[in-house]
């Protein structure tokens, strides 16, 4: 796959820049779409570079699979002040991710309230309290009424010694109560913003093309060849990992137990990238002295081997069985020492989480952890028909 710096280049020697992003964007491949995404976010720093084909690019963009290509499309639009912003930000809020939601909301927080206020509302009533707390937090500085509702009454303390995270008691009583006030606020000033937008409604955004997921082979750590073709049926989950990334062996306990919840009609594929030096060349992780891993399976990150020899198979292999035997890992683990798959889907950022359907067709790219509730309606999102409607949407985010 091109570099960043090689895209561009070929960007600029194209005698038709943006026939060229448009063909680059059609081949559905994660990397060309986060290539094109960047560059035009790139352009739209500089008012009037953006003409009508790249308008509609960013707003197919802004639709797409990948959560971080959504990200670059949204910020360009902003930064061109479009119009198809709002009812854009509007469409995230019916994604079953929360941090796709609270993309959404970030923008429309921005927006008139006239307009917007009469949304945000609804989002009081969110499964996820990050976005009750971003929604009040916007419903107070258009109304500047306070009712008491922080931000990081809404995030977890994380303790070191179980890893274990936590909310505050007193944070979340906080935010029932300045919700509640919230609504009685509401309900006597509801009247006050006749002209707000009506509700996206999932039946008017349009239906993105769905790329398959090119068929692949890796060993698993018994050396046998694992396809991706071979869980055709179901729902795949593919998650790129390494023993040394602190966040992806956090992650790992909820998705044993996702596992266990949805074993007949779901998989995890765990894709280990141990081996793949990073951009500066760093291998962490590949020998005993730079990643071993403790008794509670955790890695012990060390950078001062970075440049030495690339680690042999059968050490990756060695390395990776220790993780999977100290954390009880459930689900298949194939090693990647190569990227010849997390390239496919830029997987370098860990962990990186791919969700393919049980035909073969990727419908979701995210980094990053989820909960076991958020990836259990993704899964019933993704097990529905194409175009299901807002109705069933909702439902599958309680």
């Amino acid at each position: 796959m091109p570099s960043e710096a090689a895209f561009e280049e070929i960007v600029a020697q194209a005698k038709d820049p943006l026939r060229f992003l448009g063909q680059a964007w059609n081949t559905g491949r994660i990397v060309h779409r986060q290539l094109v995404a960047g560059h035009l976010k790139r352009l739209a720093a500089t008012p009037g570079q953006l003409d009508g084909r790249a308008t509609a690019l960013l707003v197919a963009a802004a639709l797409d699979v990948d959560a971080e290509v959504r990200e670059q499309a949204l910020g360009a639009l902003a930064a061109q002040k479009s119009p198809h912003l709002l009812r854009l930000a509007q469409a995230q809020l019916l994604d079953a991710d929360p941090e796709v939601r609270l993309l959404g909301l970030r923008y429309l927080s921005k927006a008139d309230p006239q307009q917007v206020l009469p949304i945000v509302v609804k989002f009081l009533d969110d499964s996820d309290l990050r976005i009750v707390a971003t929604a009040e937090t916007a419903l107070k500085n258009w109304t500047q009424q306070d009712f008491g509702v922080r931000i990081h009454h809404s995030i977890p303390s994380r303790d070191d010694a179980t890893g274990r995270e936590s909310l505050d008691v007193a944070g979340v009583e906080a935010i029932k109560q300045g919700v509640q006030r919230r609504k009685a606020w509401w309900n006597a000033h509801k009247d006050d913003y006749p002209s707000a937008l009506a509700a996206v409604t999932a039946s008017i955004i349009p239906t993105c093309p769905r790329f398959r997921a090119a068929d692949f082979a890796l060993e698993n750590l018994g050396g046998e060849r694992v396809r991706l073709s071979d869980f055709r049926g179901k729902v795949v989950l593919l998650n790129f990992w390494t023993t040394w990334c602190t966040a992806c062996l956090a992650e790992i306990p909820d998705l044993v137990e996702l596992q266990k919840k949805h074993a007949d009609q779901f998989v995890i594929l765990g894709i280990s990238l141990d081996g793949v030096p990073d951009s500066h060349g760093h291998t962490d992780g590949h020998d005993e002295s730079n990643a071993d891993i403790a008794d509670h399976g955790q890695a012990v990150d060390a950078h001062e081997h970075a440049h030495s020899e690339p680690p042999s198979l059968a050490k990756i292999r060695a390395k990776v069985e220790r993780v999977v035997k100290a954390k009880g890992i459930n689900y298949p683990i194939l090693l990647d020492p190569k990227s010849r798959v997390g390239s496919r889907f830029n997987g370098g950022e860990l962990p990186t989480n791919v969700l393919i359907d049980a035909d073969g067709y990727v419908r979701r790219r995210f980094i990053g952890r989820r909960s076991t509730g958020t990836f259990t309606a993704m899964i019933a999102e993704i097990a529905r028909p194409v175009g299901a409607s807002e109705g069933e949407r909702l439902e599958s985010r309680k």
